[in-house]
């Protein structure tokens, strides 16, 4: 038993890593499937114009404030900027954002997705939104910026390369309709299978606490259920490799530890019966044998020495001393006597045999004087109580005796089996069957009566014309003490 603990312990170990090793694999495909899912949703909807609407509605909203923001000389650059981060905040938004539904993408590839600013009609930059310090805006060329009609909003050329990157350029007018420069943006990310290998995503506390006490549940299932039932297994096969199936697993679950704790249960009972089966045949056989011996050899050795004896009394008649061959002789006839008596006893009586090989015997003596062919099917069962194996025995003798009278049958089928927690007893025969069950007849309703006494006896008759009679038993199995 002490050798199995370390094993078991492993197995909690070994299925615990199990479960942590398949969970970071799955946890890594899923994130990054649902990812470069909602990136590519995102993009999309980049690409059909969001960026240069979202541009051109935030140009509308600047061009309402310009005069509040710029100041009545024009020359409050800190206004305008403190405007753009706000605006482009807005714009990163998990809902509601830049493509509404699919914006928390952008804060989920980068810190700082996205970058505006505000050029003068010249071309100068009058404010810049705050980045995170790693990429400098591609601000419009002067081509671009002439480009095209300067009054029209338009998307400018972008990159598909380790990083997407989209620009928007909208014309920027004051609430009179004067044009006072443009309004460029721009989004930069990364490729989402960049993000997940090279990047940390801001998830990695969240899976490593998720693995963390996945692994420890894990861990202290297994070891509180699991292994402790397997322990309960370990424990009784231990008991019965010593010979003691007295122990038993006794697991009432119904999942397959708790069918296979059953199966064990049952194999442990039907070893025992058949172990104690194996145990009386041979305890019965040396008997026998001994019996033999002592009859071929000491018994005929006490019979010849009487005999010896009363010929040395009639011989020597009247001579001196003769008187004394007469206790000698007494005392010869005691030994023979006694000899006799242990004989036997020694000698095997029917009651002292298995219940199969009762039924057996009765079968087979039956089968001799009706001289009908007779099949069996006799498994070992656990010794029983008396009254209930003498009940069977009544009931295979009187169902025999049934066949012989009325059946007209040449051939008997006799089965006893042990099925979970029952004993079945079943005798059929190919004889003519009956209309009817016959309600009067006695040898029918004692058998019914010796079945129902039995611990939860059943007791089924079935019949019908020309297809013959069969009689079944059944019992909850009530084991006697060894």
């Amino acid at each position: 038993m002490d050798q199995l603990r370390p094993q078991l312990r492993g197995l909690v170990s070994k299925l615990a890593l199990f479960y942590v090793l398949l969970s970071l694999p799955t946890l890594i495909v899923v994130e990054s499937a649902i990812l470069i899912r909602e990136f590519h949703r995102f993009m999309e909807g980049v690409d059909g114009g969001s960026l240069v609407q979202a541009a051109e509605h935030g140009a509308g909203e600047l061009g309402q404030e310009w005069t509040h923001l710029r100041g009545t000389d024009g020359a409050d650059r800190a206004a305008l900027r403190m405007w753009l981060d706000a605006w482009v905040l807005r714009l990163q938004q998990p809902r509601g954002g830049l493509t509404p539904d699919h914006s928390y993408v952008l804060l989920e590839l980068a810190e700082a997705p996205l970058m505006a600013a505000i050029l003068a009609p010249d071309g100068s930059e009058l404010a810049r939104s705050r980045g995170d310090g790693h990429w400098t805006p591609e601000l419009p060329t002067p081509a671009e910026r002439s480009a095209g009609d300067f009054s029209a909003p338009r998307a400018l050329p972008g990159h598909d390369g380790p990083q997407r990157i989209r620009r928007a350029l909208v014309p920027l007018h004051d609430a009179a309709g004067a044009p006072l420069g443009q309004l460029f943006v721009e989004l930069r990310l990364p490729l989402p299978w960049r993000h997940l290998l090279l990047e940390a995503s801001f998830e990695s506390p969240t899976v490593t606490t998720f693995l963390v006490v996945f692994g420890l549940a894990s861990s202290i299932f297994l070891a509180g259920w699991v292994t402790r039932r397997l322990n309960r297994i370990a424990r009784a096969a231990a008991a019965w490799s010593r010979g003691d199936f007295s122990d038993r697993i006794g697991d009432r679950s119904r999942d397959e530890l708790g069918r296979l704790s059953a199966l064990l249960d049952r194999m442990a009972l039907d070893l025992k019966g058949l172990l104690r089966t194996r145990a009386q045949l041979a305890t019965l056989a040396e008997r026998q044998r001994l019996a033999r011996d002592l009859h071929d050899t000491v018994k005929q050795k006490a019979f010849a020495l009487n005999l010896q004896l009363a010929t040395a009394r009639r011989l020597l008649a009247g001579v001196p001393g003769a008187e004394r061959l007469e206790p000698a002789q007494r005392l010869s006839q005691q030994i023979q006597q006694e000899l006799a008596q242990i004989l036997d006893e020694m000698h095997a009586t029917d009651a002292e045999l298995p219940l199969a090989e009762r039924v057996r015997t009765r079968a087979e003596d039956w089968a001799h004087t009706s001289g009908m062919a007779l099949a069996f099917e006799l498994d070992d069962v656990p010794p029983l109580a008396a009254p209930v194996e003498d009940a069977l025995l009544r009931i295979v003798d009187e169902a025999l005796s049934n066949v012989l009278r009325h059946s007209g049958a040449d051939r008997v089928e006799l089965g006893l089996r042990r099925e979970a927690e029952r004993v079945c007893l079943a005798i059929g025969d190919n004889g003519r069957g009956a209309p009817a069950e016959p309600a009067s007849g006695m040898g029918l309703r004692n058998m019914r009566e010796r079945a129902q006494a039995l611990p939860g006896g059943r007791f089924e008759f079935d019949t019908a014309p020309g297809r013959g009679t069969r009689v079944a038993v059944s019992f909850l199995v009530a084991e006697t003490p060894a």
